[in-house]
């Protein structure tokens, strides 16, 4: 059993495109396996359950089982993760929000790949809300550093709240209660918690990377993505709250120094004027980033441009595939 997990928040048009997303995924790769669909919704207002429903009706043939975890009031990003991550059936899964899409490549190759690692760091594009590909290549510079973050690097990046890994896969075997237990302590940061505690409990995690797009990322005026959105402005709270939390039990007085100075950077960002805005920059994960720019700067320019000019034409006809699928009569029921 394969599994899709798919959450949602007001997002009664967009979930029916990564819905179909995970079609294409079955229908061109999935051959021979059986396969789980979980809906996890976060107490939506505009009927995007209702959208669920009606798409599976025309499409649950797709799936040897299919949750709907539909609340009925609003928990946060957390909660709703958690609770679909617990009806997860088999060892291999994958989780979509609502608003992005899965990319038109294999994803059972890279999950495949779990077969030599313990998890598999993935590449993803940026696209807006009009379906137009983000292509310049610095933005993808963190993306590209997820093939140098190693050892006690990537541990320590991942303790200080960076965002990395952030559309890795992994397996379920990982989750254990303690980490979804962490999870739960916050309202926003889902991935980073979940790799913060599964890296801090398993001290020889074998980590890979696949420098192809796995995930297309929506750029809303709402999403986390959005530098100025609200979402984002208590993700960077959150963000600071879980350096605090991992500073509050840390031993080392080097490491709870650097805990401070990112979660002061984090509440930075957070801040309206722009001059306090740039002091995010004078943080430990920036001094990271640019030991490994300095240190491997041709390799990563070649895999950023190696990203963006080798995927984003394909990737912006799926996106329009998905979106023509998505408003096909009898798509939502």
């Amino acid at each position: 059993m394969f599994t899709f997990v798919v959450t949602c928040y007001n997002q009664a048009h967009f979930v029916l495109q990564a819905l179909e997303s995970v079609k294409y995924q079955i229908r061109e790769f999935g051959r021979g396996q059986a396969f789980q669909l979980i809906v996890a919704d976060d107490g939506s207002t505009d009927g995007s359950p209702d959208a669920v429903r009606g798409w599976l009706r025309g499409n649950g043939g797709l799936f040897a089982e299919e949750r709907l975890l539909f609340r009925r009031e609003n928990g946060g990003i957390c909660v709703n993760y958690v609770e679909a991550l617990k009806c997860i059936e088999g060892e291999r899964f994958i989780v979509l929000n609502g608003d992005d899409l899965l990319a038109p490549y294999n994803v059972f190759e890279i999950t495949d790949r779990l077969d030599e690692a313990d998890i598999v760091c993935t590449a993803f594009l940026k696209f807006t809300g009009f379906g137009e590909m983000i292509r310049t290549y610095g933005t993808y510079l963190e993306v590209a550093l997820q093939n140098f973050i190693r050892g006690g690097t990537l541990r320590r990046a991942v303790r200080l709240g960076c965002p990395v890994m952030g559309t890795a896969v992994y397996r379920k075997s990982l989750l254990t209660e303690e980490v979804l237990e962490f999870i739960l302590k916050f309202r926003t940061v889902n991935d980073r918690a979940c790799f913060q505690k599964i890296l801090g409990e398993n001290k020889d995690i074998r980590v890979a990377y696949v420098n192809r797009p796995f995930v297309l990322y929506r750029i809303s005026s709402t999403s986390i993505s959005n530098f100025n959105s609200p979402t984002r402005l208590l993700h960077n709270k959150e963000v600071a709250r879980l350096c605090r939390v991992e500073r509050e039990r840390e031993k080392s007085a080097v490491m709870r120094f650097l805990l401070l100075w990112q979660e002061k950077a984090a509440y930075f960002r957070t801040s309206s004027n722009g001059f306090l805005r740039l002091f995010r920059f004078f943080s430990p994960y920036f001094a990271i980033m640019s030991w490994l720019w300095l240190r491997h700067h041709g390799e990563i320019v070649r895999m950023e441009r190696e990203l963006v000019d080798s995927y984003w034409e394909a990737c912006g006809a799926h996106y329009r595939r998905m979106e023509e699928e998505a408003g096909k009569p009898g798509s939502s029921g």
